[in-house]
């Protein structure tokens, strides 16, 4: 819905972040944004914390009907991009984190403002380590949930249950939703996950949140009637300000890690240990002993002495040791030794601690900061072997991040090209656009909704098209004349009839598309992957069921299995009378993934 660009304001020479939203609306509805908009905009530019981006201006372009804002520039991360599967805070900053973020909303809610929209990527942490908290004023706007027809849209994981169900809502909301970033941080699960908007908007508003020290082992249960107070369904039974829980939190965090002067300003994050070098393998080990049996070694020296003798060898070798040994106590250096110079020293000094900071920047993600400093680190040791492994750590993830880079431009660039498809309703291609994007970043949010809801429209169509092909009755005229006898003929009653979609699937992945008259009646897809170890993908077998609607009457019924792991899609079609009211079996048997599809379509009794 918006862009952020880093823009410069020329009159009083300082940077900020200028964020632009385009009113691709219905012309009631963006006339309602518009004054929306500048009256939240307003209200958000009263406010002025240490903990909150500052709105300098608002405005609108008359030529491009571009509205925007511009806000306070911050150097730092989300926590959304900070946090990772093998990254997560410290409890105690994770602690001290939302107590300052709790401490800026209860000075918002003073003043009457609500932000709406709490969650990670809504919440930056500064160079220093201090969070602050954005898009106060737009939040509302950009997080309302509605399309013009009223449709729900966006993911609502970190929605208080009175959001949920569209009631008022106040201060303790933005409380709720910052317990579930507070699991978040503590867990790095959330409190509430699900398949698909459904399912996660009924555990929000139903079920109860879990215990966050059952699920990570050592979390220390101090946290548990914090986070459980955060997500009470009832918000007369959370904290009633962010004062309150700013005061247990901040207590929390300073009795679980007392921190040193050196530690001050610092955010801990733990990262995983580096894999260790694999052992030798067998072969090589006996390559390498073979290597050394082909090493000629010297014969022995046999010195025949007559006994007569031994002893005065034996004394004349003991006095040439003890001769050397003098003459080279008398040749050794005993000092004293210049003293490395204070420069050498200094040099020294400084490229140790230039690889500290090398490393300190590639532990908080800042990977251009941490290629600067170990460059200049080997500039002054460059044989370094400690350094040429951070420099090839710090290239990997410099690759990593470009990958991340491109990936997210692409699923930008399909969301975009899905949105528009789906404003020109024409929703097949939008769900393929989706789809592709889904792939590249499983988790997000805005590609899934509107897969959803495309997915839905396509279903919408396919039934409409359904209905128009439900002949209608017709009501013969009367008659003057006596009708002729004549025996009388069966007529078909309009009506629908029920099919019972089945398959055992020996397949991890794949789509089953079922087809009436040529026209697609429904298309199902299904995946089932399991996360293994380190969240690896592993394939995994399960059934396909679904029940269809088709209207009565003689049609061709098609059905088509395709998967990666079949040579080739197969299908079938069957011809029947589909008598009104009754119900069919549509099944699919494949015994395993080398075997051909056999497919069946009879009635059930």
């Amino acid at each position: 819905m918006g862009v952020v660009y880093l823009a410069r304001d020329p009159i009083i020479d300082r940077r900020v972040a200028l964020k632009t939203l385009r009113l691709d609306l219905d012309p009631d509805f963006a006339e309602e944004f518009r004054e929306r908009f500048f009256r939240e905009a307003k209200a958000a530019g009263r406010l002025n914390h240490p903990g909150i981006v500052t709105i300098h201006d608002v405005g609108e372009c008359p030529d491009t009907g571009l509205v925007y804002i511009a806000m306070e520039y911050i150097k730092g991360q989300d926590l959304k991009k900070m946090l990772g599967p093998d990254r997560r805070l410290h409890p105690a900053e994770a602690a001290r984190i939302v107590a300052e973020v709790a401490l800026a909303l209860d000075y918002a809610h003073n003043l009457g403002v609500v932000h709406r929209d709490i969650k990670p990527a809504n919440i930056i942490l500064t160079t220093d380590g201090s969070p602050k908290v954005m898009d106060f004023g737009i939040a509302r706007l950009e997080s309302s949930n509605l399309t013009v027809d009223g449709q729900f849209i966006g993911t609502p994981n970190f929605m208080s249950p009175e959001q949920i169900m569209g009631q008022s809502v106040d201060g303790r909301s933005d409380l709720f939703s910052l317990g579930v970033v507070l699991f978040n941080l503590l867990t790095g699960t959330r409190p509430f996950p699900g398949a698909n908007m459904h399912e996660v908007t009924l555990k929000i508003a139903k079920e109860a949140c879990p215990i966050p020290s059952t699920i990570v082992p050592g979390l220390p249960a101090a946290f548990n009637p914090i986070v459980l107070k955060c997500l009470e369904k009832e918000p007369d039974r959370r904290f009633q300000t962010g004062a309150e829980l700013a005061e247990v939190l901040g207590a929390l965090a300073r009795a679980l890690m007392p921190r040193s002067e050196d530690d001050a300003g610092r955010t801990a994050i733990s990262q995983a240990a580096t894999p260790k070098a694999e052992p030798e393998t067998k072969s090589s080990v006996l390559k390498a002993i073979d290597r050394l049996k082909k090493i000629p070694l010297p014969e022995w020296v046999h010195w025949n002495v007559e006994g007569r003798w031994a002893g005065a060898v034996i004394a004349a070798c003991v006095l040439v040791t003890l001769v050397s040994t003098v003459v080279l106590g008398l040749m050794v250096d005993r000092g004293p030794w210049p003293a490395p110079s204070a420069e050498a020293v200094l040099g020294r000094q400084w490229t140790v601690k230039t690889y500290w900071k090398a490393q300190d920047a590639l532990a908080r993600g800042d990977v251009l900061a941490a290629e600067t400093a170990c460059l200049q680190a080997l500039h002054q040791a460059p044989a370094s072997p400690g350094g040429r492994a951070l420099a090839a750590k710090i290239h990997r993830a410099l690759e990593a991040e470009e990958t991340i880079l491109n990936n997210r431009n692409r699923v930008e660039i399909l969301v975009g090209e899905g949105r528009d498809f789906y404003r020109q309703e024409q929703y097949r291609s939008a769900v393929d656009r989706f789809e592709e994007a889904l792939e590249i970043d499983a988790g997000h949010e805005l590609a899934a909704s509107y897969l959803e809801l495309a997915t839905e429209r396509v279903k919408e169509n396919a039934r409409r098209r359904m209905s128009r092909n439900v002949p209608a009755t017709r009501t013969k005229p009367a008659s003057t004349t006596q009708p002729a006898k004549v025996r009388p003929q069966a007529v078909p009653t309009p009506g629908l009839v029920r099919i019972h979609l089945r398959f055992d699937s020996p397949l991890n992945s794949g789509h089953l598309t079922v087809m009436l008259d040529g026209e697609s009646l429904e298309e199902v897809p299904f995946d089932f992957s399991r996360k293994g170890l380190l969240g690896i993908k592993r394939k995994g077998t399960g059934a396909v069921k679904r029940t269809l609607i088709a209207p009565s009457g003689r049609h061709t019924i098609t059905i088509r299995l395709s998967s990666p792991q079949l040579n080739a899609p197969a299908e079938s079609s069957f011809n029947e009378n589909l008598l009104a009211g009754s119900q069919w079996s549509l099944k699919t048997d494949l015994p395993s993934e080398k075997s051909t599809p056999s497919f069946s379509l009879n009635r059930v009794e």
